[in-house]
Formats: structure tokens, C-alpha cells, sequence
């Protein structure tokens, strides 16, 4: 038989031979891709995991976990998927949601892909300490319906690092306003002998803020920062708490000082001193409404020991404010009654947390030793602040209006705005928010960071009992940074302008 050359076939033949050779030639090119897409801990696999499930952040050949304090971690099963042929851990195939590690020691995740090349993640565990625990068991288990009337309780505090554990008798009643009027209840402790609290000062008086509509549950605490940064005096301090109240878990809660006259409060003669609070709701036994400004005037402490010493501070409150009110204003004595480095003070805190309780005015407090100035402080009550109060939502705009503070035919505005049309109180204005602006802002930002890695976990357990808060509590936590971060920017626009 005469042996065809591929040479004398016409070309169209050729292609159709080359072209059934390249179907049958297999394709050996192997796919290389190799990456870890999700990674976590489910509770429903995990039972120690009660606060709910644990999502690792994947970057740069790591897997980040953050983990509640003391759990056991020795076998642990991880849910995740990848890109590749398998997953190895010491040589061992791991199976999504089946396979238990010891993560104890360190857990390497080999991943293999079809090519046969690897790429290695490695599990890196960080604890969240616990935040202290108070345990409170009133007498009979009676529950907590009056603002007025105290019941005594047993009081026991795992402080975790916070200080020292404590275990005495206390009393306990609700407090509050508007918050005593939502499903979760503030409270009022007195404690049956003076006690340091988690390394705070010896004191009796103690309160636990519920921050019922605060989907951070830090808004005081941050409040409270900005005001020790600041150099308000007698500021209060911030210690997150997990609340049990009659064997039942209650909640994340705030404890914080009782605003109150003491050598580790309002540190002034606790006789001769006085400490007022403007507020519309009207609510102590010695109440009186100022000459000029018609502001709600409250006795807070001390006590009043008759007549004539009612009148004497009433008597001093209109003094100072006749001379706010006066004509010959600012060139007159009004500066002989009140500390105006203090008001700057107040009023940039209320400014950069929009608190328009100042306002109404609501829980606004200043103090006057004997023979002394009026001080303005310490701040209170920042639930409504933060874009809140008229939006009913926090984080709204960052730029309603600033040294105006809203409403012009409100007593809070009438009064704090007076003291901006001083010239030298709006360029001490300029001078301490751009002191503040410059050398605090990071140290602030640190803070809510610190604050916010610190209550994780009690807000988990806050959200799972109350449904009320957010389920992205890290996004949340962000949005109020960027919140601040343009309200810093618009104060500097507003300082400029006024």
C-alpha cells in the first residue's frame, strides 16, 4: 500500500486530522488557586460558646479571634470554606464544621490546591477580659418598682481585674426620669458602710445606668472621657458591668459615681458649699425659678437647714444672674461670680457630644463653694445626645447648629447663649476647643477603642436579652468615631465663625 505524506493532502483534510488530535489530548494544566474565604466558631457546634457565634477576620496569613476570657479551648470545631483541593491541619484532613483542634497550642491551616502548591493561615486566639459582675438579691427576692423607697439586698461584685472583689448589705430603689420609664431599669445603690468600688474613692452612693437606647452602651462613658480630658473638675468616672439582680442576669450596665457633695465628689464645704441643678422636671424639696432667665433651680445638696439658708442661696444664683442679665454686660462684674473657664468647658462637651439637654435645661449642674465662684459641672445624662434628641435615632447629622444650641425661645438657650457675646469667653472658646482638638482627639479615639473591646461580650448578652441595640456592634461603634470625627471637623468650622 503506497504511504500517503501528510504533504500531498489537501489542507482542509490536515486541519481536520490536527483537530481530532487536540480532543483527545487531555488537559493537564492544573488549577493553583489556594484561599481561605470564611472562617468560625458556631455555638450550635460549639456549646461553650454561650454569647453566641465567633467570626475570624482573615488577612495577611492569619486568622484573628477574639474569644471570651477563661473559655475552654481544647477542642474547638471550625465551620469554613476555601479555594483548593483540601485543607490540612499537622497533616490531618480538615473537615468544615466536623473536625475538632486543640487550640491551645498553635493550629496551622495548610490549604492545598489542585497544582499541588500551598498557601498556610495560622490561628491566632486574643481574649476579651471580663468585665466585673454584680450580684444583687433584694430581701424575699421583692422587686424594684419605687423611685422613692429603698429595699435592702445583698451585694456581692466579682471585680475580674477591676479591683477587689466586694460582699456587703446595700439598698437599692430605681432612679431616673424618661429611663425609669423603659423595660430596662436604672438604679440607685446605698451601700451599708463605705466601700472603694473598683479602686475608686470610699464612698456610699453609687449608681448603675441601664443606656437602654444607646446602641454602643458607652455614650456616657464616652462623655464622661471627653469631660476628664477636657479638665472639667469632679468629672465621673466609667466602670462596664454585668448586672444579676435576684438570680436573673439584668444586663451590660454603667456604675458611676452619685453626683453628690463629699470629699471625693464634689469636693466643697459640704455645709456652706451648694450644688444646683437646672432641670425642668422639677423634682427636688427645695426648687425655685431664677429672676431673670426664669431657669428651674434645684437644691442637689446639701441639705437645707432652714428658711433663711434657702434664701441665701437664692439670693447668691440671683445675684450672679443679675449681673449676666445686666445692661452694662460683659463690662460689668459678672466674671466675680462664675468660673468662666468652666463654662467654656461645659459648653465644648455638650457641643461635641450635641447633648441638647442644655437646652430644655435638664440634669445641668454647678456648684458654689463658700464665699466662691459658681463652677459649671459635673456632666450628666448623655442618652439623648449624640444626634438623638429631635431624630430619634443617634448618629444622625453632625452639623445642627453648635453655639446656638437650638431653640432660640428655650431657658437653657436664653442662659448659656449670654455668655457668647462676651468677646474674650468666645476667643477662651476658640483657644481651650483648639488646645482640646490637637492634643486629646487621639487619646479620646483610643479610648472608645479600648471601651468598646472591653463590653463586647456583656453586649451580646445585653442584645440577646433586651432586642433592643444593634447586631453589628463593631459597625455601630464606627459609626459613632465617624460621627465624632465630623463633629470635630465642624467645630473647628463653628469656632471660626463665632
Amino acid at each position: 500500500m503506497q504511504k500517503i505524506s501528510l504533504r500531498t493532502l489537501p489542507l482542509f483534510i490536515l486541519l481536520l486530522i490536527l483537530a481530532g488530535c487536540k480532543e483527545d489530548t487531555p488537559d493537564t494544566q492544573l488549577d493553583g488557586d489556594k484561599e481561605l474565604l470564611e472562617y468560625k466558631f458556631e455555638a450550635s457546634l460549639n456549646p461553650q460558646l454561650v454569647n453566641g457565634d465567633i467570626t475570624g477576620r482573615i488577612e495577611e496569613g492569619k486568622i484573628e479571634l477574639n474569644l471570651p476570657y477563661d473559655l475552654n479551648i481544647s477542642e474547638l470545631i471550625a465551620t469554613f470554606s476555601y479555594k483548593g483541593a483540601k485543607v490540612l491541619v499537622g497533616g490531618k484532613e480538615q473537615v468544615s464544621g466536623t473536625t475538632p483542634n486543640n487550640f491551645n497550642d498553635a493550629v496551622i491551616y495548610t490549604i492545598i490546591a489542585e497544582d499541588g502548591s500551598i498557601k498556610e493561615y495560622i490561628a491566632t486566639i486574643a481574649y476579651s477580659p471580663p468585665i466585673p459582675h454584680i450580684y444583687i438579691n433584694t430581701e424575699n427576692e421583692e422587686d424594684i418598682t419605687s423611685k422613692e423607697d429603698y429595699l435592702w439586698a445583698d451585694i456581692s461584685i466579682e471585680a475580674n481585674g477591676w479591683g477587689k472583689d466586694y460582699s456587703n448589705r446595700t439598698q437599692i430603689r430605681g432612679r431616673g426620669n424618661s429611663t425609669w420609664g423603659m423595660p430596662k431599669k436604672p438604679y440607685r445603690l446605698k451601700l451599708e458602710t463605705k466601700a472603694v468600688l473598683f479602686n475608686l474613692a470610699e464612698e456610699k452612693d453609687w449608681v448603675l445606668l441601664a443606656n437602654y437606647i444607646d446602641p454602643t452602651l458607652m455614650l456616657n462613658s464616652v462623655a464622661f472621657k471627653i469631660g476628664q480630658l477636657i479638665g472639667l473638675q469632679f468629672t465621673n468616672h466609667a466602670i462596664p458591668v454585668d448586672l444579676t439582680l435576684n438570680g436573673k442576669y439584668a444586663g451590660s450596665y454603667l456604675l458611676t459615681e452619685q453626683v453628690e457633695l463629699s470629699s471625693s465628689r464634689v469636693n466643697i464645704d459640704d455645709k456652706r458649699g451648694v450644688l444646683l441643678e437646672l432641670d425642668i422636671n422639677f423634682d427636688e424639696d427645695f426648687q425655685f425659678y431664677s429672676n431673670n432667665y426664669g431657669l428651674p433651680v434645684m437644691v442637689k445638696d446639701p441639705d437645707v437647714e432652714s428658711d433663711e439658708h434657702f434664701e441665701q442661696i437664692k439670693s447668691d444664683f440671683h445675684q450672679f444672674e443679675d449681673a449676666l442679665a445686666s445692661e452694662s454686660f460683659p463690662d460689668n462684674n459678672y466674671k466675680n461670680f462664675i468660673d468662666i473657664e468652666s463654662v467654656v468647658k461645659y459648653l465644648i462637651v455638650y457641643n461635641l457630644t450635641h447633648n441638647m439637654e442644655i437646652n430644655h435645661p435638664k440634669s445641668i449642674y454647678l456648684y458654689k463653694d463658700d464665699n466662691g465662684k459658681y463652677t459649671m459641672g459635673p456632666i450628666w445624662d448623655f442618652d439623648w445626645a449624640y444626634g438623638y434628641e429631635g431624630s430619634m435615632k443617634h448618629f444622625t447629622s453632625h452639623r445642627p447648629l453648635l453655639h446656638k444650641f437650638g431653640h432660640s425661645d428655650a431657658t437653657g438657650y436664653t442662659f448659656f447663649s449670654r455668655f457668647l457675646e462676651d468677646p474674650e469667653v468666645v476667643q477662651s472658646y476658640r483657644d481651650i476647643w483648639t488646645r482640646f482638638h490637637t492634643e486629646k482627639k487621639g487619646e479620646l479615639f483610643d479610648y472608645i477603642d479600648w471601651y468598646a473591646d472591653r463590653i463586647k461580650e456583656s453586649q451580646k448578652k445585653d442584645l440577646q436579652l433586651w432586642k433592643n441595640g444593634t447586631s453589628d456592634f463593631e459597625g455601630t461603634v464606627r459609626q459613632l468615631k465617624s460621627w465624632l470625627e465630623g463633629r470635630f471637623r465642624y467645630m473647628d468650622e463653628e469656632a471660626l465663625s463665632m
